[in-house]
């Protein structure tokens, strides 16, 4: 591996070839192992186990056929009202464009259990939410939706390059326990509905 890369990474083992190898000392994904085509201009990567996970073809402006998951208490949020979340996050990506001011295009689709994970301890958990990925400004914009048979929940979430994001969530539900249990994690009411609106950093 050449002397420049280690120099930025002095943290990571790499082994292998330039060309063929793996990598270990990767935050949240552990290790990765690597396939280089410099002729084609891209690297096929697969990182990391069942709880965090990566595989996908990386490009110099392009990734394609990515999939990533990761158990949100494993990361290191520096976001102190992320910090201790239960449950999955995952993305799969058929086709990303980028350019040196973030995501230009994006085809693809994510999920979380996080509202179902992290409920039961105030009797309240919202359904799973699955959506829509694309990009907008050199953002990464999901637009999660989810329902059971008693609420329905919205969550539009963006990633922004400069790594900031914000969250709107709207909750329109039936359940007794809505109008003393949302506004516990900051929702307000506003007619049938209850919104939230979080912004943070997420890196």
């Amino acid at each position: 591996m050449p002397a420049e890369i280690k120099s930025l990474a002095p943290e990571l083992s790499f082994g292998g070839t330039l060309w063929n190898g793996h990598v270990s000392g990767l935050p949240i994904l552990g290790a990765a192992n690597y396939n280089l085509s410099p002729l084609a201009g891209r690297v096929d990567i697969e990182a990391g186990d069942g709880r965090n996970y990566f595989s996908g073809r990386v490009g110099r402006s392009q990734l394609e056929n990515s999939e990533f998951r990761a158990d949100l208490n494993t990361i290191p949020f520096k976001d102190g009202r992320l910090q201790g979340l239960r449950g999955e996050v995952a993305a799969k990506i058929s086709e990303m464009t980028f350019t040196e001011t973030g995501c230009e295009t994006a085809t693809g689709t994510a999920r979380t259990d996080v509202l179902e994970r992290n409920g039961g301890s105030i009797q309240w958990t919202g359904p799973n939410l699955s959506g829509p990925i694309r990009c907008e400004a050199g953002a990464i914009l999901a637009d999660l939706t989810g329902q059971d048979s008693q609420q329905t929940i919205s969550a539009f979430i963006r990633l922004s390059p400069d790594g900031t994001y914000r969250a709107d969530v709207t909750a329109r539900t039936d359940r007794a326990e809505a109008d003393a249990v949302l506004p516990l994690f900051g929702f307000t009411r506003a007619g049938r509905d209850f919104k939230l609106t979080e912004q943070g950093r997420w890196r």
